[in-house]
């Protein structure tokens, strides 16, 4: 009840100063459907035809009141109801998510696991891996279109599915790969790095080491003791990484034109379309909200049962 109460104040105080960043950006909402070189007395009639001119306070209570009310207005750019186009565009972005975040903790417990009993794949990950984790996302995803798309045309550049193609399961998976790759390899250094030392610091543990003297088979005690006693950290630390991760999603969205709310997010940042911003924000900080909380039931159930 304490974590809800406090996110809902911060779920407050995010929209508030995403509103105020958003005021005191540059740009217009007028710039979306008319060219740049119109005059500032047209610019003003289009705002204020908007209620774009009133004072900034007055447009958030009025936006806050009517979200109270499940009602996230209208985007500022198309007309579109904002509602409408989460719920079109989110699952494109719930199955891009969901597959590169399962690949990644799938790998990085493959790999940290691997990689602790093999030196030459530890100091591979070190450098492979967090030379990726050094990139920023749309670096590793314009290095991938590079080599994939144009150097060697084996995947397509963008789009959630073909143009004129009938839609079809091969077809999304195709479209999958290089924007779940590159989410993968933007965090697959730090995660298998932080499960190798996690896994380490169970091996010695002492009733790890009493257990082997006792005979105990090593798979008996990876099974029953390394992993309950190492998945609580692991399993908090994946939470804690899920910001950044879906900070990553909306980044590579952008780039790949993937269709996904990462990229209406992107758009209406560049116009000021602030209904449609503060209504994806709030979601995604629900889903982190919730992720965690999942994350703490997970680890309080295990700690019950830890040897």
């Amino acid at each position: 009840m304490r974590r809800l109460v406090f996110g809902l104040f911060g779920l407050l105080g995010l929209s508030f100063l995403s509103f105020v960043l958003i005021y005191y950006s540059q740009g217009s909402v007028a710039f979306a459907n008319v060219s740049q070189g119109m005059s500032s007395a047209l610019r003003y009639q289009i705002e204020e035809n908007l209620n774009l001119h009133q004072p900034m306070l007055k447009q958030y209570e009025t936006w806050l009141f009517n979200a109270l009310r499940g009602d996230f207005a209208v985007s500022l750019v198309s007309g579109e109801d904002v509602l409408s186009i989460i719920k079109e565009r989110l699952p494109n972005t719930l199955i891009l998510g969901g597959v590169a975040f399962g690949g990644l903790v799938i790998l990085s417990l493959f790999l940290g696991l691997a990689s602790l009993f093999s030196p030459t794949l530890d100091r591979l990950m070190s450098i492979v891996g967090l030379g990726f984790a050094a990139l920023p996302a749309f670096s590793i995803s314009l290095l991938l279109i590079l080599f994939f798309s144009v150097l060697w045309p084996i995947f397509p550049s963008s789009g959630a599915s073909g143009i004129g193609v009938e839609e079809n399961i091969w077809d999304r998976i195709l479209h999958l790969v290089l924007p779940v790759s590159a989410l993968i390899l933007s965090h697959l250094g730090i995660f298998v790095q932080f499960v190798r030392t996690t896994l380490n610091d169970s091996l010695n543990q002492s009733f790890i080491q009493f257990g082997l003297a006792r005979g105990l088979s090593f798979f008996y005690i990876a099974t029953r003791w390394i992993f309950k006693y190492s998945l609580p950290p692991m399993i908090s630390y994946f939470a804690a990484s899920f910001v950044s991760f879906m900070v990553g999603v909306y980044v590579v969205e952008g780039v790949f034109s993937y269709g996904g709310i990462g990229s209406s997010l992107i758009n209406g940042l560049i116009f000021k379309d602030y209904p449609l911003i503060l209504a994806i924000l709030t979601l995604s900080f629900l889903a982190v909200m919730i992720v965690n909380f999942v994350a703490d039931c997970l680890c309080e159930w295990l700690n019950q049962g830890r040897v």
